[in-house]
């Protein structure tokens, strides 16, 4: 492969999106050129850019968006277990994901990029880390739905060639927001450092990592030799906000407090939380 830092075109889904938002500045000049696609308008194309826009879960959207791509970063979903109906998640996460890779495997693209959850592996015991070993177990659907899309990540790499990278993001925040995110929170300068290494990256084959920040309280890990690889380096730490988020803490034994998933495991929670180890 050609220099891995010299893309010839690089398509961001998503682009008008909360982290697509940030990460377009930090893109800037990482290929030749940069494709931003959302199914909402995208707003203030700078030069090097162009718009597309359209619903990627359908096939001849995702081809038309994967034309003379060679570098995707899919951030396109539904971002969260409230954001949809499940018929909607179905439709935008797990069907969505598969037309993105389907289209990238028959456009040729060498690297995709997939914004995969710390919700993938939300009902772990609080109490103990957590690495990128450990079996799944989705906090609800939406992590179910990226659950899928590592799986798609794998299966690309393994039987195509494709190099994927798949990032389990955390709370995306310009600060974190409550007292568990002291522990899961990625900050904005963290996350476009963390794109951009994955698309700056010597060539790799499958690569599982923590969107998150130089957390003091982190218990999300075992990604160390993929963030050599790529060279990722996370600057910021949730311990600064530390005072003002302790006194928000989920109460002690709740669903919420026990499980790495927070207040998403609670979210219609109907089970028997001691059975869960």
């Amino acid at each position: 492969m050609p220099d891995a830092r010299t893309w010839r075109r690089l398509l961001l889904t998503g682009a008008a999106g909360e982290i697509g938002s940030v990460l377009r500045p930090a893109l800037r000049g990482a290929a030749t050129s940069i494709r931003l696609h959302d199914i909402r308008p995208v707003a203030d194309v700078a030069p090097g850019e162009e718009a597309m826009q359209g619903d990627i879960a359908l096939p001849e959207v995702a081809r038309a968006a994967m034309e003379g791509v060679d570098c995707v970063i899919h951030l396109a979903g539904i971002p969260r277990e409230t954001g949809g109906t499940p018929e909607e998640i179905l439709h935008a996460n797990v069907i969505g994901a598969h037309t993105v890779f389907a289209a990238a495997r028959e456009a040729g693209v060498t690297r995709l990029i997939f914004a995969s959850s710390n919700h993938t592996i939300g009902f772990h015991p609080a109490d103990r880390p957590v690495g990128t070993e450990e079996r799944p177990r989705p906090s609800g659907l939406y992590g179910a739905s990226k659950v899928w899309g590592e799986a798609l990540g794998r299966l690309h790499a393994d039987k195509y060639g494709m190099q994927v990278a798949c990032l389990r993001i955390g709370a995306f925040r310009a600060k974190p927001g409550n007292a568990r995110e002291l522990g899961g929170w990625i900050s904005h300068r963290d996350m476009a450092q963390l794109a951009r290494r994955c698309v700056e990256a010597p060539d790799f084959h499958f690569l599982v990592l923590y969107g998150v920040s130089a957390n003091t309280r982190a218990k999300w890990g075992g990604d160390e030799a993929a963030r050599a690889r790529i060279g990722f380096v996370p600057q910021d730490d949730a311990e600064q906000f530390a005072a003002e988020l302790e006194r928000n803490a989920p109460p002690p034994g709740s669903v919420a407090a026990r499980f790495h998933g927070g207040s998403v495991c609670e979210l219609d929670f109907r089970g028997d939380p001691d059975r869960i180890s």
